[in-house]
C-alpha cells in the first residue's frame, strides 16, 4: 500500500512538473525563434511580462525531476530533468537580456517583486475627475492623480497621458497603477479621454484636437491644480502615443476651441510606447495582425491610403521631423505584431540626423502589450526610464523650477534601489 501511494505521488509530481515546464519552454522558444506565427504573438506578450515565473517554474520542475530520478531512475524523470535544465538556461538568457536593456537604460529591477501578478489597472484610482470639453455635446473627461505629501506652496511637474485602444476603444482608467506610481513620485498626472472612432465617424481630424484641448485646459487650470505648466510631459501608449506625438509636434500654437483655454502650453518632453508613426506603411505591412491593424486604420481614417491619401499624409508622423520638436522617448517591442518597430527606427534616424533629441528603446522578445504586469521586469523598467526622461527634460533650467524637484529625484533614487 505504501509503495503504491509513493508511486502515485511520484507520478502526480512528474505530471505536474511536465505541465509546468513544457509550456514555458515552448513559449520561450516561440519568443526567441518565431516559427509558429500565432504562437509567437502570444509568447511576445506572456514572456516579457512573466519571465520571472517561468524561471521559478523551471527550477521547481528541475528539482522534481532530480528527486524523482534519485528515487527511481526512469526515462520520464531523466527527460524532465534535462528539459527543465534547458528551460532554466533559456529563461535565464531571456531574463538577462531584458535586465540588460533595463539596467543599461538606468533602471534597477527587483526580481522578487517581478513575481507579483498585479495588473496595470489594479489597486489604484484617481483623486478626482473633471469634464474638460463637450464637442458636439459629447462629454470628454479627464482623471487627475495628485502627488502625495507636497507642500501647499509647491508647484509640481505634470504628466498628461493619452490612452491606447486602436483609436476605437480604451479608457482614461487604463494603467491606473502606473499613473499613481508617477503621482507618488511628485507628478500631477492627468489621464484623458478623447473622441473614439465609430462607424461613420473617423477621428483622424478630431482626436488630436481633443488632446490639444486637454493641453489648453490644463494650462488654463494650472493655478487650481497646483502645477508648473512649464514642466509638462505628454505621453501615451499605442494609439494614445500616436496622438501625443501629433499634438506635441503640431506647429499650430492656438487651441482648436477657445473654450478649452486661451493657449497651448509648451510640451517639454514626449514619452510614448509603441506609437503608430508610418500609417500608410502599417497598412501595407501585413503580418499576423495586419487585418486587425487595417480595421483600426479604417475606423480612424475612414478607409485605405488609396481612398484617402490626404488623410494618411496628414496623419503621417514620419513627416513631422521639424525644428522645435520636444525631446522624445519612444519605447517598443522588438517583436510587435501590430506596430512593427521599423517605423520608429526610421523616425529616430531621421530625427537625429536633423539634430533633434529622440531616444528609441526596444525590448527583446516583446510584442505590443509587453508591460501589462505592473511589477514585471518590463514595466518596472518602463516606469523608471520614463520617469527619469521626464525628470531630465521637464524644463528644469527655467526659473519656475522649485523645491519639488529634489523630492522627485529622490523618489527615483528609491525606485532604483539606490
Amino acid at each position: 500500500m505504501t509503495s503504491t501511494l509513493s508511486q502515485l505521488l511520484r507520478t502526480t509530481a512528474l505530471t505536474i512538473a511536465w505541465l509546468m515546464v513544457a509550456p514555458c519552454l515552448v513559449l520561450l522558444l516561440s519568443a526567441i525563434v518565431p516559427v509558429i506565427p500565432w504562437l509567437r504573438i502570444y509568447a511576445s506578450s506572456v514572456v516579457p511580462n512573466h519571465t520571472s515565473w517561468f524561471f521559478l517554474w523551471a527550477n521547481a520542475a528541475l528539482i522534481v525531476g532530480l528527486l524523482a530520478n534519485s528515487l527511481q531512475r526512469t526515462r520520464i524523470a531523466i527527460s524532465l530533468a534535462a528539459t527543465s535544465a534547458i528551460t532554466v538556461l533559456v529563461t535565464a538568457a531571456v531574463m538577462l537580456n531584458l535586465l540588460y536593456v533595463a539596467e543599461s537604460n538606468g533602471a534597477q529591477i527587483d526580481l522578487v517583486r517581478a513575481l507579483s501578478l498585479r495588473e496595470l489597472d489594479e489597486g489604484a484610482a484617481p483623486d478626482e475627475s473633471r469634464v474638460y470639453a463637450r464637442p458636439q455635446g459629447e462629454a470628454l473627461t479627464l482623471d487627475i492623480y495628485h502627488p502625495r505629501n507636497t507642500r501647499p506652496d509647491t508647484l509640481s511637474p505634470v504628466m498628461l497621458i493619452v490612452h491606447g485602444g486602436g483609436f476605437i476603444e480604451g479608457s482614461r482608467a487604463f494603467g491606473a497603477a502606473n499613473l499613481r506610481w508617477y503621482a507618488d513620485r511628485g507628478w500631477t498626472v492627468i489621464s484623458i479621454d478623447y473622441r473614439l472612432a465609430r462607424p461613420g465617424r473617423p477621428t483622424w481630424n478630431l482626436a488630436t484636437r481633443d488632446v490639444q484641448c486637454a493641453l489648453a485646459w490644463t494650462a488654463a487650470n494650472a493655478g487650481s491644480l497646483g502645477i508648473d505648466i512649464n514642466r509638462l510631459t505628454l505621453g501615451g501608449s499605442s494609439a494614445g502615443g500616436t496622438l501625443a506625438m501629433a499634438a506635441a509636434y503640431s506647429t499650430d500654437a492656438s487651441p482648436p476651441d477657445p473654450s478649452c483655454g486661451p493657449r497651448l502650453p509648451r510640451v517639454t518632453a514626449v514619452v510614448v510606447k509603441v506609437p503608430l508613426i508610418d500609417v500608410a506603411g502599417s497598412w501595407h505591412e501585413g503580418g499576423e495582425l495586419g487585418n486587425l491593424q487595417r480595421t483600426y486604420l479604417t475606423s480612424y481614417l475612414g478607409g485605405s491610403p488609396e481612398q484617402y491619401p490626404d488623410r494618411y499624409a496628414a496623419a503621417d508622423l514620419s513627416r513631422a521631423v521639424r525644428p522645435g520638436n520636444p525631446p522624445t522617448l519612444i519605447l517598443g517591442g522588438a517583436s510587435d505584431p501590430i506596430v512593427a518597430p521599423q517605423g520608429a527606427i526610421e523616425f529616430t534616424r531621421r530625427a537625429k540626423a536633423a539634430g533633434l533629441e529622440v531616444r528609441h528603446i526596444l525590448f527583446p522578445y516583446s510584442g505590443h502589450d509587453f508591460n501589462t504586469s505592473f511589477d514585471g521586469i518590463t514595466n518596472q523598467a518602463l516606469l523608471q526610464i520614463i520617469a527619469q526622461f521626464a525628470s531630465d527634460h521637464d524644463g528644469g533650467q527655467m526659473a519656475s523650477r522649485n523645491a519639488e524637484t529634489p523630492r522627485v529625484a529622490s523618489g527615483l533614487s528609491r525606485a532604483r534601489g539606490s
